[in-house]
């Protein structure tokens, strides 16, 4: 403890240096002041579903939110284009949907997609290649023959030239020139060219993007191309795109424009997806960010055979037939368009009352509601056994279910993390010391010790260590450090003893 002998201390913090009357501490500052995460709704997703997502998540020992949301979005990704939402004739949604999960290392991000992603998508994958092999080799074939006919033709041209006879007409191509693409479903490669090869011919019904961080890939939308954040802002909504090459003097024609989206990002990278201006691209994002839960390994089994057969039934919906083939629009249920109608008034009126980024999600949030109905229904239907039909309209049921997720859930969680994210840096460093303080219990706080032999994230230098000591002061959680009768005072600051009682 700090010898206060030598020191001339102030008699009105006399009593608190002592330890007698210290206030209680402000333990919101380990929480950067964010709001608690609400509880996921698991009900909303039938009773299949839900104690599938239960069983995964008790394996993986991690939150059911690390289960659920990853499931959303890879289901939005197996309907696709096959089938749209349509509230009224003037409006409708594609269902793909883009979810991040957030949460530090070791709270369970990456063993609750894992079972998905490594045991049923890959297997879903698998099917989806079909005999593309086969069909690759043919196309080699012809285009091989396009090439020998060129050449003739191109010889006949010179030797008609020669002679002085008619030139010949040239050859008419049996394949394009652009070798077919393998089908799939997931995508890491997300340059704007690979995505959009891949959308115009091997991914008609939409691909999902998996990132395992998503801060890195959101930061480096414009790395290889000045528009690539505004592609994929675009690419949410489904409506035509053309990309430009310029190696290329073909463009890219993408019919309808979207992608689905699966990552996930630690609390500390937050702040940096931030930085830019609101162009509504985090607006799109569904965010899931649980508190953790005590490891404890579990005894269920995730059977990810029922998964597998269960959305293979989402992976066989196919465009309606056509040239160009055309999404089957699923309309709400005619009580469903009045409650997306009320829904979407409560909205507009508790956006008036947000702020940032929390604005622009209350503005998505009535299409947001729409997208999850028509995943939420087909969710519903590919549980069941027996062979009926897919749902050819969306039930006041799956709205209200998709309105409630929405507003009890998704909102809530946009903003804990936008408020997480809004935190100053002075709080950020205030958490990270308040953090180092409860898991080691010490008296008192070193300046110089945690600068040279502690070494915090984010506290390497004496600056940087003080302000946040001046933090944790104003919650109560250390002492100023007393003046000494000559000289500066010592970068000792008293611990509160009441952080440590049981």
């Amino acid at each position: 403890m700090v010898d206060l002998t030598d020191f001339e201390v102030d008699p009105a913090k006399a009593n608190g240096i002592a330890g007698l009357d210290w206030s209680e501490p402000d333990m919101e500052v380990l929480r950067l002041r964010r709001r608690p995460p609400p509880r996921l709704p698991i009900e909303i997703f039938g009773d299949e579903w839900g104690q599938w997502i239960v069983d995964v998540a008790a394996a993986a020992a991690c939150p059911v939110d690390y289960v659920a949301l990853p499931l959303l979005s890879s289901a939005s990704t197996l309907i696709g284009h096959a089938r749209w939402a349509q509230a009224t004739l003037g409006w409708c949604e594609p269902p793909h949907l883009w979810t991040c999960v957030v949460g530090d290392s070791g709270d369970g991000k990456s063993p609750g997609l894992d079972c998905l992603h490594r045991d049923v998508l890959s297997m879903l994958e698998t099917r989806m290649i079909g005999d593309f092999p086969e069909r690759l080799r043919e196309w080699r074939a012809a285009r091989e023959f396009d090439k020998a006919a060129e050449k003739q033709w191109q010889d006949a041209v010179r030797e008609a030239q020669r002679k002085g006879k008619v030139i010949p007409a040239p050859p008419r191509a049996t394949v394009s020139d652009t070798e077919p693409s393998c089908p799939r479903l997931r995508q890491h490669d997300v340059t704007v060219e690979k995505i959009a090869l891949l959308l115009a011919s091997a991914a008609p019904k939409g691909v999902l993007i998996v990132r395992d961080e998503l801060a890195g890939w959101i930061n480096g939308m414009d790395a290889y191309s000045a528009a690539g954040r505004a592609f994929w802002i675009e690419a949410y909504g489904g409506r035509p795109y053309r990309v430009e090459r310029v190696k290329h003097p073909v463009p890219i024609d993408i019919p309808r424009l979207a992608v689905a989206v699966n990552g996930g990002t630690q609390p500390e990278r937050l702040a940096q997806l931030v930085t830019e201006s609101d162009d509504g691209l985090l607006a799109r994002i569904q965010w899931g960010w649980p508190d953790p839960i005590a490891f404890e390994l579990g005894d269920d089994t995730p059977r990810p055979a029922w998964a597998i057969a269960a959305l293979d039934r989402l992976r066989e919906l196919d465009l309606h037939p056509g040239n160009p083939p055309q999404p089957v629009r699923i309309p709400l249920v005619p009580d469903a368009v009045s409650m997306l109608q009320d829904f979407g008034r409560e909205m507009q009126t508790k956006r008036t009352n947000a702020g940032g980024l929390l604005r622009s999600a209350y503005g998505k949030a009535r299409g947001t509601a729409l997208r999850l109905s028509i995943n939420l229904e087909f969710l519903w239907w590919c549980a069941r056994d027996g062979m009926a039909p897919p749902p050819m309209q969306i039930s006041d049921v799956a709205f209200a279910a998709a309105a409630m997720l929405t507003d009890e859930y998704f909102m809530p969680m946009a903003e804990r993390v936008y408020g997480d994210a809004a935190a100053t840096e002075a709080e950020r460093l205030a958490a990270t010391l308040a953090r180092w303080i409860v898991k080691e219990r010490p008296d008192e706080i070193h300046v110089r010790t945690l600068q040279r032999c502690v070494r915090l994230p984010g506290l390497r230098t004496a600056e940087q260590i003080k302000t946040a000591a001046s933090a944790l002061v104003e919650a109560d959680w250390l002492w100023e450090p007393p003046k000494p009768a000559f000289g500066k005072p010592r970068g000792i600051y008293p611990v509160n003893p009441r952080l440590f009682e049981a």
